[in-house]
């Protein structure tokens, strides 16, 4: 049995992709205390396990034991990488009125269906019934927070370096191929019959994406599929993406070709092949075992020279090869066109 989801036109002009630092927080802590066997899994959490307080997190892992269901606001959905952790527990507070409780309570259902006997949620219902859904939701960003702090937080560049080198592939398959394809290609379990996806996984009731479709991806996800309809007629899809160099915080290094190393000096040849995916300076400095200002020195001038592009996410100031500087790692020295030499000589020179 497959679980088919009903694509709408109108929906597959709306589909876009991304993650959510909110729901890699929820999808890690429930592959941790979930038995998830994956070999990197098991490594990250053993290094992080110790850093949490027993107790600390009451609520959240209450809820997320639960097995089966997790509900929508633990799971929030966002264009790329588009949200900040502050702008997704600020949203988390802001949840209107009575959802909570409704929530909640398809928790419980989902984890009957999933076979838990007499699933309950005593921590949630305590607080809810002495101080209402604002309490319960703050303390809930708290537990979010301080689980995000000590558990993602310190490998949180080389997981998003892994999220963004699997959604470069995927805007690639989406330029060369179309929706569909970059769709199909999210996960073994896909198929299309149609406009309308099959999903190999026990089916519910029938969906139907009329308003558009998040294709949300998560390191922690293995081989796993989670689907969530939401009330504005659009579906979210939770799908495994990256995670292979997670567990060490550090996505593998590039490395220099030897005419590059030769013409730009060993460290600029090793930061701008390093540089086909986003990186900050102080991701650059751990994974290069370089102070921050010799880093930040020599992205200035690969910067001014061309070869760098610059950018900001918030505070972050993100940096990533230029076409002219994949132009210049992606070719040999003696094939390099008399332009790209030239503005590699001034490079040189600065």
């Amino acid at each position: 049995m497959v679980q088919a989801l009903e694509i709408s036109a109108e929906g597959l002009r709306h589909v876009r992709f991304g993650w959510s630092m909110l729901s890699e927080a929820t999808l890690s802590l429930r592959a941790a205390t979930g038995g998830d066997r994956t070999p990197w899994i098991r490594r990250w959490w053993g290094d992080v396990r110790g850093r949490l307080t027993p107790g600390r997190l009451g609520l959240l892992r209450e809820v997320i034991g639960l097995g089966g269901y997790l509900p929508d606001f633990l799971l929030p959905v966002a264009a790329g990488g588009s949200s900040s952790l502050d702008e997704e527990l600020h949203a988390l507070v802001s949840t209107p009125t009575g959802v909570i409780r409704e929530e909640l309570t398809s928790a419980i259902t989902g984890a009957k269906r999933a076979g838990v006997v007499d699933p309950a949620l005593p921590l949630a219902t305590r607080l809810l019934d002495a101080r209402g859904e604002d309490a319960y939701l703050a303390t809930l960003a708290d537990e979010l927070r301080t689980y995000w702090n000590a558990a993602l937080a310190p490998f949180w560049d080389g997981l998003r370096a892994d999220l963004e080198s699997g959604f470069d592939h995927r805007a690639r398959l989406l330029a060369a191929d179309g929706v569909q394809a970059a769709i199909a290609d999210m996960s073994r379990h896909f198929t299309w019959s149609g406009d309308t996806l099959l999903i190999d996984i026990p089916p519910r009731a029938r969906l139907t994406a009329g308003s558009g479709l998040w294709c949300v991806g998560s390191v922690f996800m293995r081989d796993r599929i989670l689907m969530s309809s939401r009330p504005d007629d659009t579906v979210a899809i939770y799908f495994p993406a990256g995670g292979r160099a997670a567990a060490s915080g550090r996505h593998p290094l590039r490395q220099a070709s030897r005419d590059l190393t030769d013409l730009l000096g060993a460290t600029r040849a090793a930061l701008l092949a390093d540089l086909d995916i986003t990186h900050t300076t102080a991701d650059l400095a751990r994974r290069h075992q370089l102070s921050a200002g010799t880093v930040s020195h020599h992205l200035g001038i690969l910067h001014k020279a061309g070869f760098l592009d610059r950018g900001r996410d918030g505070k972050r100031v993100l940096y990533r090869r230029s076409p002219l500087g994949n132009a210049l790692t992606r070719r040999s020295m003696p094939q390099a066109d008399e332009k790209l030499l030239g503005q590699l000589t001034s490079s040189i020179r600065l």
